[in-house]
């Protein structure tokens, strides 16, 4: 397979996956473009990897996954396009390979089909599979400070609290729960009796704590974009706020997205795009005023 190939592979991954992403990531430089891109057909093919596999193939599947996660960048000949996307970014940008196999140990959490004793433990499981992305992209994009990952984690935490609101119906479908449980025990409620009619308030109240914590990480994710270069903090930006008006939508929601998807509509994110542009200011003063030329991270984030 020639590089061109690869690359076509790697557009209609992110194109079919998300469209969300697939318009951010047009904001960045060329390079950061194609590295983006083939960041997430990794993350997706190993999403995919596990969440089409039976019970029973799961663990054998992510065994596979680590195995060849781990001889990357080494090993580059004889890969699926993904890996040989994901040796190449890791290799072109320094990406801790530790921050990839973090995102496995999520997936494995999925395969054990964990469930979340509380908030702090979920947030754990939303780093792994979210937040460990914002640090590989801190690699992809450089930053004038290493302070940037703590905000790059909480970003990516953001956007996976996020989509566990918006799926909580297709979650237990698949017989998985990623509501704290002290949660749910407080409210009264349990996995099998938290769709009942007379549950519904306590359901969309632990819904709700859910969203307003992932505002207060997207508004710690948003203030750490004075750390990035500005055509890379627009296109993060962007994809932020595409995201975080999937809570918005759900809040709005007379069902609270509880038995229909909730998505953003093509207008909606052209509006928010545009929308963006106001919050550009700031980040323009930090630039001129910044000091540090863009660079990149010195240090391995650890959650420990």
């Amino acid at each position: 397979m020639d590089l061109a190939s690869d690359l076509d592979l790697h557009r209609e991954s992110i194109q079919k996956g998300s469209k969300s992403f697939a318009v951010a990531s047009l904001f960045f430089s060329k390079q950061q473009k194609i590295a983006a891109w083939k960041l997430y057909s990794w993350c997706r093919y190993c999403d995919d990897q596990i969440d089409e596999a039976s019970v029973d193939l799961a663990p054998r599947r992510l065994e596979e996954l680590l195995c060849l996660t781990k001889s990357l960048p080494a090993i580059k000949t004889g890969l699926p396009f993904q890996f040989r996307g994901l040796a190449e970014i890791l290799s072109g940008h320094n990406i801790p390979v530790q921050y990839p196999l973090d995102l496995l140990r999520g997936m494995e959490m999925d395969v054990k089909n964990r469930r979340y004793r509380n908030l702090q433990e979920l947030e754990e499981y939303c780093y792994c599979v979210a937040g460990v992305v914002g640090l590989m992209m801190c690699h992809i994009m450089g930053v004038r400070s290493d302070q940037a990952l703590k905000y790059a984690v909480s970003m990516g935490n953001a956007m996976q609290l996020t989509n566990i609101c918006r799926d909580i119906r297709e979650d237990a479908e698949r017989g998985r729960c990623y509501l704290p449980q002290d949660w749910l025990q407080q409210a009264g409620i349990t996995e099998s009796t938290m769709f009942l009619p007379e549950h519904r308030n306590s359901l969309v109240g632990i819904q709700e704590r859910l969203l307003q914590r992932a505002d207060e990480l997207y508004r710690e994710g948003f203030a750490g974009l004075r750390f990035l270069s500005l055509r890379s903090c627009w296109a993060v930006l962007i994809a932020a706020k595409v995201y975080s008006h999937i809570g918005e939508l759900i809040r709005r929601d007379s069902d609270r997205g509880l038995t229909r998807r909730i998505y953003v509509s093509v207008w909606k994110k052209i509006i928010l795009i545009v929308s963006t542009v106001k919050y550009l200011g700031p980040q323009v003063w930090w630039a001129l005023r910044s000091r540090e030329s863009v660079r990149l991270p010195l240090r391995v984030w650890s959650v420990k």
